[in-house]
């Protein structure tokens, strides 16, 4: 099970029509107020060895609070750490600990400009929306950009009204090429999956809010009871 640590709110400057975090509840902020507290219970989490991996994302960009990025990588040091990011300014962050960096892109300009993101020695994973800007995909003119792992991931429904009708008519809705792009790849150095529910919680993972407590899932508000 991993442990997806969610950046305090901030306000987006992608402003992604499909993101799953539209319309979802917003929670304090223990680490603006209570920093050493919020800090020694993602510590105690971390002792505990509930987790295999740690997820870094947010109903936001990470990468915009810097200073909580640093300071939630230096507790999960040594640990099985990825970091979910649209490029946003890494130039002033040291990544050497991370054992995934996960870029994620919406449109085919983001595609073909994620060649030259920047890579760590580990993991480098480029998230694919699949929205209709991606129909030109196919087996014969798909390259990895350089990466060693490639996620599809089909869009989901958010607790959004606005958001769920932009996805009705945005969504790829025909995954045979992408399919055949999988299957392309299968054998090769290069990991290729499709994520047709990333929302299934079961099993998967819990989330650290920004309040500083532990939910089953991104839609429970009640956190859980230890």
């Amino acid at each position: 099970m991993n442990l997806q640590v969610c950046m305090p709110y901030e306000k987006c400057p992608f402003k992604c029509d499909m993101c799953i975090a539209n319309g979802r509840s917003r929670y304090a902020n223990a680490y603006e107020t209570e920093k050493e507290q919020y800090l020694a219970t993602l510590k105690k989490a971390v002792d505990s060895g509930l987790y295999d991996d740690y997820i870094i994302t947010g109903d936001s960009e990470p990468t915009l609070n810097s200073h909580w990025v640093k300071d939630v990588l230096n507790v999960l040091q040594g640990q099985n750490t990825e970091l979910q990011t649209r490029n946003y300014n890494l130039k002033g962050f040291n990544l050497k600990h991370l054992r995934t960096l996960n870029y994620s892109i919406t449109d085919s300009k983001g595609y073909l400009k994620s060649w030259k993101f920047r890579k760590i020695d580990n993991n480098n994973r480029l998230v694919i929306l699949l929205t209709k800007d991606f129909d030109f995909l196919t087996s014969k003119n798909f390259d990895n950009m350089g990466y060693n792992q490639i996620t599809f991931k089909v869009l989901q429904e958010t607790a959004d009204l606005k958001t769920n009708e932009w996805i009705k008519e945005n969504a790829m809705t025909n995954f045979d090429n992408i399919y055949q792009i999988i299957e392309r790849y299968n054998g090769s150095e290069t990991s290729i999956r499709i994520d047709t529910n990333c929302q299934d919680s079961h099993g998967r993972y819990e989330v650290f809010r920004s309040d500083g407590q532990f939910y089953e899932n991104w839609e429970t508000e009640k956190p859980i009871e230890r």
